[in-house]
């Protein structure tokens, strides 16, 4: 090897390890961050949706083409400004009402509700903050009594109230949320 190829691997060694090293710092508590741990310690919050992301099947593709999903939206991306859904922790208990936009792959009729709808104490649950980047992530099954479908959830919550919510079904292709948390308004 000559000099130039030596000083060229040389270099391209420190720029990574300077990149891995970066990548592992912890984000220092700001204002932000200490707001969502009080919120997120309370168990008395909403997420509101902005946005659907159903996976994209041809029939997805098919119904976009179509132009039945309106102006700004297309198969993988769905506005929901203006359509209600929530997902609330009250306690140990979490309801949800979230439209669904995909493929079923079993399980419901004629004239059944069509979205994610359930309210119950959930299993598997597990809550864990990423020091990394100051965020939480929630993991929970919970089973629908009225049709036995059981959906297991990931929630991303993030230091400006941010939210990502997965959501996998066990008889629908699974979809995607992006909203906001706040938390849930106390009636006098």
């Amino acid at each position: 090897m000559n000099y130039n190829t030596v000083k060229f691997f040389s270099m391209i060694l420190i720029m990574q390890l300077i990149g891995c090293s970066s990548a592992n710092r912890v984000v220092a508590p700001s204002n932000e961050s200490r707001a969502l741990d009080q919120l997120v310690a309370t168990k008395n919050y909403v997420i509101e949706s902005d946005w659907a992301s159903p996976q994209v099947t041809a029939a997805m593709a098919s119904i976009a083409n179509s132009g039945l999903l309106g102006p700004g939206n297309n198969a993988n991306n769905i506005n929901l400004i203006g359509n209600p859904n929530f997902l609330k922790v009250e306690g140990d208990t979490i309801s949800a009402f979230l439209p669904y936009y995909g493929e079923r792959q079993m399980g419901g009729g004629y004239a059944t509700d069509n979205g994610i709808e359930f309210k119950g104490i959930p299993e598997k649950y597990s809550l864990e903050k990423n020091e990394t980047k100051q965020s939480y992530v929630m993991k929970f099954s919970i089973k629908a009594e009225e049709s036995n479908e059981t959906f297991d959830f990931i929630i991303d919550f993030y230091s400006n109230k941010r939210t990502n919510i997965n959501v996998n079904s066990s008889f629908r292709f699974p979809i995607s949320y992006q909203g906001n948390v706040a938390p849930i308004a106390i009636d006098k």
